[in-house]
């Protein structure tokens, strides 16, 4: 995939299924279904991550945490406030996936 032809957005991500279940967990198992932090890092495509502060599914750290290993993040949208299922809630949301899809488009 080449990064002209592809752009990411990261809703409420998780750095790892473990790292939800076992907030402690600082390694990757092998069995671990979703180890995004492992993989975040070869996605060469721009990234927007967007995640509430208050998110009490997926704590606001597994976002940040995507966020630093990005190779090509864009200024990401910390909800002020916003929890796990209502970030969509909050204007500033839409307003930044159309900055970004809209952005990403001029660069097809």
């Amino acid at each position: 995939m080449n990064s002209s032809s592809a752009a990411v957005i990261l809703h409420s991500p998780l750095t790892s299924g473990m790292r939800v279940a076992f907030p402690d967990t600082k390694k990757t198992y092998c069995f671990d279904a979703f180890p995004n932090i492992d993989k975040i890092s070869k996605v060469t495509s721009p990234v927007l991550v967007i995640h509430g502060t208050e998110d009490e599914v997926i704590d606001f750290s597994h976002g940040l945490a995507l966020y630093e290993r990005c190779q090509r993040p864009v200024e990401p949208l910390w909800v002020e406030g916003a929890g796990h299922n209502d970030v969509e809630l909050y204007g500033q949301y839409l307003e930044r996936l159309k900055q970004f899809v809209a952005h990403e488009l001029v660069n097809l």
